[in-house]
């Protein structure tokens, strides 16, 4: 069975989260964490892989093409509005039913991923940061790079990369959405693109906030605080 936080990171997530709420309003005290910088080190790289595993994305992908192609059939009953018989109603019926059968696993899987990825990306967005705000580890002037160009590695500069494609396709279904009002196109155009419009907005939106709570836990690492007083 496919595990959306495998087994030996989920203490790790577990123990950031359980860090987080220690205090009211979810702010950390950092001091009162005891974990060395190399056992952060270590849990920061196991939450890293786990949450840029490339199944994860291909399940994203998966889930994507579903739901889009679910809303595809979902709207075509809308074209037989205004005409009359039981068969038509029939027609429309099983094509409702196929997209439920399409869409609700596809909608399902998209959510456990998010909700996953929200609790992997902030648990390694965590350990990353760690010794650093504790002060346990100084930021260098070469981890000004590591900062800046973190979302070039490898896990994340591909969900960077589909994030923009997702963005980019949201803006062009939106402008559908946009002229099939203003030309008065048919109602299941319109349902079309603004379904395709909410559906690739929130994949977009998933991936991208993903990447940068990762990024945000990194911000420790900067070592600009090192020149601001000169």
């Amino acid at each position: 069975m496919y595990r959306m936080i495998l087994p030996e990171t989920l203490p790790d997530v577990a123990a950031a989260e359980a860090h987080a709420a220690a205090k009211p309003g979810g702010s950390v005290d950092v001091r009162t964490v005891d974990v060395r910088a190399v056992d952060a080190d270590a849990a920061a790289a196991r939450t890293r892989a786990d949450y840029g595993r490339v199944s994860r994305w291909a399940l994203g992908l998966l889930g994507t093409a579903g739901a889009a192609v679910a809303v595809l059939i979902a709207v075509f009953p809308l074209s037989l509005v205004g005409t009359a018989g039981t068969g038509q109603v029939l027609f429309g019926a099983v094509f409702v039913a196929i997209a439920l059968a399409i869409g609700i696993p596809s909608v399902w899987l998209l959510w456990a991923l998010h909700r996953s990825g929200r609790r992997l990306s902030r648990a390694a967005g965590y350990w990353a940061g760690l010794p650093y705000r504790q002060g346990r580890r100084s930021p260098t002037r070469g981890d000004w790079f590591a900062v800046r160009f973190l979302g070039f590695s490898s896990d994340l500069f591909l969900r960077l990369i589909c994030s923009t494609l997702s963005g980019l396709t949201a803006i062009f279904t939106v402008v559908g959405v946009v002229r099939g009002i203003a030309t008065g196109a048919p109602l299941w155009e319109i349902a079309l693109w603004l379904g395709w419009s909410i559906l690739f907005l929130a994949v977009c939106g998933g991936q991208f906030w993903g990447v940068q709570r990762v990024q945000n836990g990194y911000l420790a690492r900067d070592p600009a605080s090192l020149t601001r007083g000169r």
